[in-house]
C-alpha cells in the first residue's frame, strides 16, 4: 500500500514529503455539505480528498471505498482539481543579496577600474525568466521581494504573487555602493511580512552567499529565526551562491540547514523553480457520497468510517472520517394510488352534493316553539398549574444536550452544519482542528468545544485573535443553545437538542 503520513486531524502545512523523496504520500478527507440555498440542497454530503505528493493520474483512475460496508461501497472521482485550482493560498517571501559586488557593477565602473566586477544580476535576471512566478500559487497567493545590502529593503511590496518578476530586481544601479551584508536583517523583515498576511501556506526563500557581515553574531540570531519561523509555520529554504569576493564558508545553516548550494544564475533559477514545484506537491479530489443513478452510496450515518482511496493500482491506507450530517437516500415512490382515490372520493362527494340541492323538495315551514328559559351552565372551576418537566436522554427530568451543532452564517462555508463531536472538537483554519473554515483571522488551532454531561464548553487555548461569545470576549465559556460565536471574522449559530 502506499504509506500515508496524515488523516483529517494531521496538520495540511510543513515539510511535506514528496514522492521524489520517498514515495510518502498524505491523505486528507473533508466533508462538503450541499448549499442549503441551490436547488441540489437535498442531495447527499460529497467527501473532499486532498492528495500530497501522490501520482499525476487521470480522474478516472481514483475511486474511494467503504470495506466495512456490507457490501462494500466505492465510488469514482467526480472532480480532481489541480493546486492553482485550490484554495490553499501561498506567500511567499523572497530575500536576494544587495552586496553591490555580488549583484555586479560592470555597467557602471569603467573598465579599467579595478573595483569593476561583473557580479550575478545581469545573468540572473535572463535565468529567472523561465521561472513562472504568476502561477506559483492559487488565485490569491502572494509574494514579497527583500534585498539587503547595508540595510534591508523591501524592493516589490507584499501583493500578488505575479508582481514577482525578473525586471522587479531592477539594475545594478539599485545596488551601488551598498556594500554590507545584512542578511539577518533581510530575514528578519521577511519573516515580520509574512506574519503580517493572510494565507494557507507560507515560505521563505533566500538567495545569498550564505554570509552576514557579522558572522558570530547572526549565528544566535539566525537560531531565534528559526524558532520564529517555525512558530509560524513558514517553511524555509536557502540558496548559496557565491561571488567573486565572498568571503568562505557560511552561517544560513544555522537556521537552514537544507540550504543548496550553485554555481551559476541558472543553477539560483532551478533552485526556485524546485521550490516553487514542491509547494504545488498538491491536488483535490471530489467524491460522490450517493451515485443516484445505481441507488448506491455511503451510509451517512454520523458514526466513523474507515475510507481507502485508490490511485490507479494502489490503495492508500484507511483514513477515518465521520460521515456526518445523517443523509438517507430518497424513497423511490411507485403510482401515486392516493391522488386517484381522493380523486374518485372527490367526484362523489360531488354527486351527493348536487343530488342534494337540485333534487330537494319544498316542505311546510315548522310551526315556532316556545322557548324554554334555561338556567345558565355553571362555570368550569379553574385547574391547576401545569407542569413543565424537561426529558432527557434517559427518561428523566436531569437530561443533559446530547446533540450540538456548529453554523457558520457568514463566510465560503455559510450555513453548513457541523456536528460537536462527543469528547472535543477543535476549530481552525486547517487540521488537525475537526472543523477547518478558510478565515485568515482564524488560528490553525483557534479553540476547542468540549463536551460532557454538564453540558458544552467552548475555551480558547491561545488564539491569535481571541473568542467571543455574544460579542464578549472568553477564555472560557459555557455554551446554551442560540450562542452567537465569533471567531476570526466568521460568525457562528452554536446549536443543541436536549
Amino acid at each position: 500500500m502506499l504509506p500515508v503520513l496524515g488523516a483529517v486531524i494531521a496538520s495540511l502545512w510543513g515539510i511535506t514529503p514528496v514522492v521524489a523523496e520517498g514515495g510518502q504520500i498524505e491523505v486528507f478527507l473533508t466533508v462538503k455539505t450541499p448549499d442549503p440555498n441551490s436547488k441540489a440542497k437535498d442531495d447527499a454530503p460529497t467527501i473532499e480528498a486532498t492528495i500530497v505528493g501522490g501520482p499525476t493520474v487521470p480522474v478516472e483512475k481514483f475511486v474511494i471505498t467503504d470495506p466495512s460496508a456490507k457490501p462494500p461501497v466505492t465510488l469514482k472521482a467526480s472532480a480532481l482539481r489541480p493546486y492553482t485550482a485550490g484554495t490553499e493560498t501561498i506567500a511567499v517571501a523572497f530575500v536576494i543579496n544587495g552586496q553591490e559586488v555580488w549583484i555586479g557593477n560592470d555597467e557602471i565602473e569603467a573598465e579599467e577600474s579595478p573595483a569593476r566586477h561583473l557580479g550575478i544580476l545581469k545573468n540572473l535576471k535572463q535565468a529567472l525568466q523561465t521561472v513562472p512566478f504568476a502561477t506559483a500559487g492559487p488565485a490569491g497567493s502572494k509574494g514579497v521581494l527583500i534585498s539587503y545590502g547595508d540595510k534591508a529593503e523591501v524592493k516589490v511590496p507584499m501583493g500578488p504573487i505575479g508582481n514577482i518578476t525578473a525586471e522587479a530586481l531592477g539594475t545594478q544601479r539599485d545596488y551601488y555602493k551598498k556594500f554590507g551584508t545584512s542578511m539577518v536583517e533581510g530575514i528578519n523583515l521577511a519573516i515580520s511580512e509574512l506574519h503580517n498576511v493572510t494565507a494557507s501556506r507560507k515560505a521563505l526563500i533566500v538567495v545569498c552567499d550564505g554570509n552576514d557581515t557579522n558572522n558570530e553574531a547572526a549565528k544566535g540570531q539566525l537560531q531565534n529565526l528559526k524558532k520564529q519561523a517555525l512558530g509560524e509555520k513558514i517553511q524555509t529554504f536557502a540558496i548559496i551562491y557565491k561571488g567573486e569576493l565572498s568571503e568562505p564558508g557560511n552561517v544560513i545553516t544555522t537556521m537552514i540547514p537544507t540550504a543548496s548550494t550553485v554555481s551559476n544564475a541558472e543553477g539560483i533559477a532551478s533552485s526556485i523553480q524546485a521550490i516553487l514545484s514542491r509547494m504545488a506537491d498538491r491536488y483535490y479530489l471530489s467524491f460522490p457520497g450517493y451515485d443516484v443513478k445505481s441507488n448506491f452510496g455511503f451510509q451517512w450515518d454520523g458514526k466513523q468510517h474507515d475510507l481507502v482511496i485508490k490511485i490507479d493500482k494502489d490503495d492508500t491506507d484507511p483514513v477515518s472520517l465521520t460521515l456526518a450530517p445523517a443523509w438517507q437516500p430518497p424513497k423511490k415512490g411507485g403510482f401515486p394510488w392516493w391522488i386517484l382515490i381522493v380523486s374518485i372520493v372527490g367526484f362523489l362527494l360531488l354527486l351527493i352534493i348536487l343530488a342534494k340541492v337540485f333534487g330537494k323538495k319544498e316542505e311546510p315551514m315548522p310551526m315556532p316553539m316556545p322557548v324554554m328559559q334555561q338556567a345558565a351552565p355553571e362555570a368550569p372551576k379553574p385547574a391547576g398549574p401545569m407542569k413543565t418537566v424537561m426529558i432527557g436522554a434517559g427518561g428523566d427530568s436531569d437530561g443533559f444536550p446530547i446533540v450540538g451543532w456548529l453554523v457558520p452564517l457568514n463566510g465560503q462555508n455559510a450555513y453548513q452544519t457541523y456536528r460537536l463531536r462527543s469528547g472535543g472538537t477543535k476549530i481552525g483554519t486547517a487540521p488537525p482542528s475537526d472543523i477547518v473554515v478558510n478565515d485568515g483571522f482564524m488560528s490553525t488551532e483557534h479553540c476547542q468545544i468540549n463536551c460532557s454531561p454538564a453540558g458544552f464548553t467552548l475555551v480558547d487555548p491561545g488564539s491569535t485573535n481571541g473568542c467571543y461569545v455574544n460579542d464578549r470576549k472568553v477564555q472560557k465559556h459555557d455554551l446554551v443553545d442560540n450562542d452567537m460565536i465569533t471567531l476570526g471574522k466568521t460568525n457562528f449559530k452554536f446549536k443543541s437538542i436536549n
